[in-house]
């Protein structure tokens, strides 16, 4: 029954392509175990190979133990492993941090380098429900918003989750009852760790009050994720009524038709415009943008916040928003939102056509051309941008599976120096989706399991 349920997860969010190869995290405890066992058993019929990888963190004197299991787990399945050692204690010291953090960040580094020098377009992890549920625990005692809530994706880049959907109950049943043998972490024990603190009290404690918590919490972070979509749509059909004014690092907003609205939109419309003017939330918390809203009803014209990589002022009836750190874009930098339908942008002589088609025939894609790109729509996060290069932007290009620095990318495309900067863009909230006439994003991407597309056209206009 897990092999099906897997299998299922496998193809409802296309995670694996026909003839890719699966790198496969594993890491000797019963859920990698788990995790291995059932690609291995799914991997003839779904057409992809398997190579096993395993950090050895050296935390604990057993740890070179776990490293030999697992080299034999592979030998014995007859899959090739990429086993090596990080020295997780000096990674900690040398950069300041946690360990876990540390040897959350080494482990990463070590997958991905894995999967770059074998070739593999997935990263599978082995993650069940019951993680889910205590990420969305942990994450509800720090304080978290809607986006915490969302809890982790089953297909997040090149990463994959093919047990997300599946109880821990379940993993369990499946090793003893296929009498599969692994290796118990005893700092799994360790109350020291917040996340087993979690693991071992707050969510037994929660299925002695509702049996079925744990599938609670993951229908919670479901909803979060629509809540989330249907948020931006909303922003997005409001942000041309605020009379927003947007450059690089820059957005000016309306205060009188801010102030207008609901207090619980006005949160909303800032943190859009805080993603804008920043790139990214992280480091934003809930504090900062109920501080930043009461700027909207200031009369001072010199007051300013400071936040972080953000300082927020008023200037007459306009709300100012803006990146302190200096700009380093070219002079002829730009950004516009782009709405569903037909735009024209003089300034930049171009023409863009943006628009949403069901698939008549699963499986069955549009065909396109140099300026016109498609997209899976369920896996971009609307409303849409067209901008030029900003710095710090990374991009996942079809095909190469992982993130790289936007510059280095158009460098190895040999794009003229001087084309870089005015190069079109064509962005969702979190990343670039498309850079214009030379590549679409891996995120992005038609698979088997698309049924919506997003057509997406940009050609030079007439003068």
């Amino acid at each position: 029954m897990l092999e099906r349920q897997a299998r299922d997860t496998i193809e409802r969010f296309g995670m694996i392509p026909r003839g890719a190869r699966v790198v496969a995290a594993v890491s000797g405890g019963l859920d990698s175990v788990v995790l291995l066992r059932i690609l291995h058993a799914l991997a003839d019929g779904l057409g992809f190979s398997i190579v096993v990888a395993h950090l050895d963190h050296a935390l604990r004197a057993e740890s070179s133990g776990d490293a030999a299991f697992v080299k034999d787990l592979a030998a014995e399945l007859g899959l090739a492993a990429v086993i090596e050692r990080a020295d997780v204690r000096a990674l900690a010291e040398s950069r300041r941090m946690g360990i876990e953090e540390a040897a959350r960040e080494a482990r990463h580094a070590f997958l991905d380098r894995t999967a770059k020098d074998v070739g593999a377009e997935r990263i599978a992890l082995g993650h069940s429900a019951d993680d889910q549920a205590e990420t969305i625990l942990f994450r509800l005692a720090r304080g978290t918003g809607l986006e915490g809530l969302r809890g982790m994706a089953a297909v997040s880049g090149r990463i994959i989750r093919p047990l997300l959907y599946a109880s821990r109950a379940s993993v369990r049943c499946y090793a003893e009852s296929h009498g599969l043998r692994w290796r118990e972490d005893a700092t799994n024990l360790d109350l020291r760790f917040s996340r087993n603190r979690i693991r071992q009290r707050v969510l037994p404690e929660l299925c002695a009050i509702n049996p079925e918590a744990v599938e609670a919490l993951q229908r919670a972070g479901n909803l979060a994720d629509e809540a989330l979509d249907a948020v931006a749509y909303f922003v997005s059909d409001l942000w041309p009524k605020l009379e927003p004014v947007e450059e690089p690092g820059r957005v000016e907003l309306s205060r009188t038709a801010l102030a207008a609205l609901p207090e619980s939109v006005q949160a909303f419309v800032l943190r859009e415009a805080l993603r804008r003017v920043r790139g990214t939330l992280r480091g934003l918390e809930r504090p900062h943008v109920l501080a930043a809203r009461q700027l909207i009803a200031q009369s001072a014209p010199t007051t300013a916040l400071d936040l972080p990589q953000a300082r927020v002022g008023v200037l007459a009836d306009r709300l100012v928003i803006r990146n302190p750190a200096p700009v380093t874009e070219p002079a002829q930098a730009w950004s516009v939102a782009l709405p569903l339908g037909h735009t024209v942008l003089p300034e930049q002589r171009l023409a863009v056509d943006v628009s949403v088609e069901s698939l008549t025939r699963r499986g069955e894609v549009p065909e396109a051309d140099e300026w016109t790109e498609l997209a899976d729509a369920d896996r971009v996060s609307f409303p849409l941008t067209l901008r030029t290069r900003m710095e710090g932007d990374r991009f996942s290009p079809l095909g190469m599976g992982r993130d790289v620095r936007l510059k280095d990318f158009l460098i190895n495309q040999r794009i003229p120096r001087a084309e870089r900067g005015v190069l079109p863009l064509l962005c969702d909230q979190e990343k670039v989706v498309w850079v214009v006439g030379i590549r679409l994003s891996e995120r992005a991407k038609i698979d088997r399991s698309t049924t919506r597309v997003l057509r997406m056209r940009v050609v030079r206009s007439e003068p």
